[in-house]
């Protein structure tokens, strides 16, 4: 018989390995194929572009370790969304499922997936800027499909493409150094004077370089799912997130020995002329494969651990019933997955990737900066796990990770104010929603 979560009703199918590749697999999509083009563009230096990627790591190796000491305190399913309701008002943990399911997956999906059509767009078959679309939705309900009937059914599939993910990104930095016996770029090192508007330009850049390293937080929604969550979660968090940033700086001293800054900066699809470069056009299209299978293996784990967090809400009655109902069969929260997809077909309708990534990040860094001030709430409550896995460094590390974080969002209605207006406003009418919602409970219960 298979374990279950006595609480959840999930089955506990996930081992340490299927965990370590649920974190690593939810931060390695497409980002890190073009994120860096972005950067150059606001950073010229290649050591400074480098100082940003690490810097970046560093941010995602603390958030890892912040992570893993909330799954190890409360490791229940829906994650994030436990954590901040625990710690706050149940408003936060609310508002954050809205910008789940409305901003952050919803356009992480529907970004990521118009990136895989492009791509096949580009190098395999000619679809077109319609075709590209239709793609990209036709993607996700088949992606979709698959974790309908299983977390063992998208386990496999998340394996398969993070294995592809992983020796093809290898590939390509073998391919870089190999091409090329001397750097394209100088890695010397300028002094760059410490002032405001150097510091908003470390934002601005950090942008992209967060984007790509978002999703150290996806095992956490799962926890019901894997086999003793307070052990495997948090070794499977930091073990994930080590891995990663090790992978992403190794290709971003590749991209930068192939091509200068100038080029990598003008570059629209960086990886492939990277290769393209050093292996002409067949080094191109190995690469639009390895981003094909990188976004599809993304998108897999985005959908799996996504609707946990919709079924933790609906269980809490603050989100559609059908939401906290499993498959009788399965044992997956098929409405919450359908809900989740369909969110993100109609922003692949309404919006372009660039608009997509700006305004996912905004809410991305707005409910992590609250979610690792939810360490300091609990430590002062005390342990709800016999099991705690202290984050290293506490108070200066998760205190240093709240405050970059704090300026990426108050950055982000500089760089982009359309994007982090509308995220504002989304927020602002649900909370508005919530609180007409709490009376209308209140005048009930009184009646």
């Amino acid at each position: 018989m298979r374990e279950a979560d006595a609480h959840s009703g999930f089955r506990r199918e996930l081992g340490l390995f299927d965990a370590v590749v649920v974190v690593a697999g939810g931060i390695i999509g497409v980002g890190i194929f073009a994120n860096t083009s972005n950067t150059a563009r606001v950073i010229a230096e290649p050591v400074g572009i480098l100082f940003v990627w690490a810097l970046g790591g560093m941010v995602a190796l603390i958030g890892g370790f912040v992570w893993a000491e909330l799954a190890s305190r409360l490791p229940h399913v829906g994650g994030q969304y436990v954590y901040l309701t625990r710690a706050y008002p149940r408003i936060v943990g609310f508002l954050y499922g809205v910008a789940l399911l409305f901003i952050i997956n919803g356009g992480g999906l529907a970004a990521v997936s118009i990136l895989f059509a492009s791509n096949v767009d580009r190098a395999y078959v000619g679809l077109g800027a319609t075709g590209i679309k239709l793609a990209a939705a036709a993607t996700l309900v088949i992606l979709t499909a698959v974790n309908a009937i299983g977390v063992k059914a998208g386990k496999r599939a998340n394996n398969v493409f993070m294995a592809a993910k992983v020796v093809g990104m290898l590939a390509l930095v073998a391919l870089a150094f190999g091409g090329r016996s001397t750097p394209a770029s100088d890695f010397g090192v300028a002094a760059v004077p410490l002032d405001a508007s150097v510091v908003s330009t470390l934002f601005t850049a950090l942008v992209p370089v967060l984007f790509a390293y978002g999703g150290w937080q996806s095992c956490a929604s799962i926890a019901g799912e894997i086999r003793d969550p307070g052990r495997n979660l948090p070794r499977a968090t930091v073990l994930g997130v080590v891995g990663v940033v090790t992978l992403y700086l190794a290709l971003n001293v590749a991209y930068l020995w192939v091509l200068s800054p100038a080029e990598v900066a003008a570059s629209p699809a960086l990886a492939a002329d990277v290769a393209r470069a050093v292996a002409g056009d067949a080094g191109a299209r190995f690469v639009s494969a390895l981003i094909v299978v990188s976004s599809l293996g993304f998108l897999a784990v985005i959908i799996m651990t996504g609707p946990r967090l919709c079924y933790a809400m609906a269980q809490d009655g603050v989100f559609f019933p059908q939401a906290g109902r499993l498959h009788p069969r399965y044992r997956t929260p098929v409405f919450a997955l359908w809900f989740q997809t369909g969110m993100a077909v109609l922003l692949i309708a309404t919006n372009s990737y660039d608009q997509l990534l700006s305004y996912v990040v905004f809410a991305d860094w707005l409910f992590f900066g609250l979610t690792a001030g939810a360490v300091f709430i609990l430590r002062r409550r005390g342990s709800t796990s016999t099991s705690v896995a202290r984050t290293p460094g506490h108070p200066y590390t998760t205190g240093l990770f709240v405050a970059i974080a704090a300026g990426v969002v108050l950055n982000s209605f500089v760089a982009y104010p359309t994007q982090s207006l509308s995220g504002t406003g989304i927020l602002a009418a649900a909370a508005v929603a919530y609180l007409l919602f709490r009376r209308q409970e209140v005048r009930r219960a009184g009646a």
